[in-house]
């Protein structure tokens, strides 16, 4: 008897100490927000699966929050509109958020992961969202007149695409040389869908174990192996949504021909600049039993906009979306985390490809259509 008190009550010291050593404090201060206000700690996986996990009132600026974390998550603070509002990792210990105004331009400290991404962001990031801020002034200013110059609207498409290519060139390097760190598991996933599974799944071995088994590497792994309803092979799950004018639309309408389900929106830049290697496969392929059926993550009150991006990119093809944003049903149903994203589907229905861009689009299609 003794004997069980004494393991008892070592398996509670041992838990007690687990969980003393997954326990986070967030102290977060803006220097210049006097005034009352509730900040939200969000759970926030590509913010397609959003969820509140905490909430907490400013008082002269400062906030606090504590709980506990089993894993790394990214997660974000939003402070009333979505605009006030920083993202960062989530992991045992102090983390400090300190600005002035506006959580967009305050300062994370405190955390492994949170300073391997500081690193992360100087060494891959900076420049091409430099660029980017760039290409996106150039493009308001070339789309506010009454004419458009495509040539130069291009051109700066093809200036986005390349430095899409060359920050992907930046992650596989980063990836390769930093196995240890949780970012290479991160920028692992956000590459996945780009990348053969049997690429994506040696990447994988290379990072250490201790990364491999976080809950996020498990995931991957799960996604890597995927047998649900969207993996290749699988019948696409079909879905009604409504087109341009407003009329049902149903993916099984196309059976019979070879689809790209292309899910996109206005709003993503890599989409719009992934929209052109589209078109040209359209346009190849079109009369010869291959079409595309475009699925809009837009948002209500923001229609224009979708409509106006179709006729700029020249997307000739079925559109449809039901204007619900991460929320849109088709989305949901396909598992949808991050865009672009697209299925090929063959004419009885079944996948037999998926997140196919640029060349590997074109020689799959081409493939398969011979």
């Amino acid at each position: 008897m003794m004997k069980e008190y004494i393991i008892a009550g070592l398996a509670l010291l041992f838990t007690g100490r687990a969980a003393a050593q997954n326990h986070y404090t967030i102290q977060g201060q803006l220097s210049k927000m006097q005034k009352p206000a509730k900040a939200y700690l969000i759970y926030s996986m590509g913010w397609s699966n959003e969820r509140i996990l905490d909430s907490a009132v400013l008082s002269g600026g400062k906030f606090t929050f504590k709980g506990v974390v089993t894993d790394p998550e990214k997660v974000g603070i939003v402070i009333g509109e979505s605009q006030n509002a920083i993202t960062f990792y989530l992991e045992p210990g102090v983390i400090s958020i300190k600005g002035t105004s506006s959580l967009k331009d305050a300062v994370v400290k405190g955390g492994k992961i949170n300073a391997q991404y500081a690193a992360y962001y100087k060494e891959v990031l900076a420049s091409g969202d430099a660029l980017s801020l760039q290409l996106d002034e150039s493009y308001r200013k070339a789309t506010t007149g009454k004419t458009v110059d495509s040539a130069f609207i291009l051109s700066l498409y093809d200036k986005a695409k390349q430095m899409m290519k060359e920050r992907d060139t930046l992650k596989y390097a980063y990836i390769l040389h930093h196995p240890d760190s949780y970012i290479s598991l991160e920028t692992l996933i956000e590459l996945a869908g780009e990348l053969p599974v049997t690429q994506t799944a040696s990447l994988f071995k290379q990072l250490s174990p201790e990364v491999r088994n976080t809950a996020a590497g498990k995931r991957l792994v799960n996604d890597l192996f995927d047998t649900g309803p969207t993996s290749i092979g699988s019948i696409a799950p079909d879905f009604t949504e409504n087109d341009v004018n407003g009329q049902p639309v149903r993916l099984s309408d196309f059976r019979g021909k070879y689809v790209l389900l292309d899910f996109w929106a206005s709003w993503c830049g890599p989409c719009r600049a992934e929209n052109p290697n589209v078109v040209k496969v359209y346009n190849k392929y079109k009369d010869r039993n291959f079409t595309v059926l475009g699925v809009s993550l837009d948002q209500a009150g923001k229609r224009d906009a979708w409509l106006a991006a179709i006729q700029h990119d020249g997307l000739t093809w079925t559109q449809v979306s039901d204007l619900n944003y991460w929320n849109s049903a088709a989305a949901k149903l396909y598992n949808i985390k991050g865009i672009p994203q697209n299925f090929l589907i063959d004419p009885s229905g079944k996948i037999v490809g998926k997140n196919l861009r640029g060349e590997a689009l074109e020689s799959e299609v081409a493939r398969l259509i011979q």
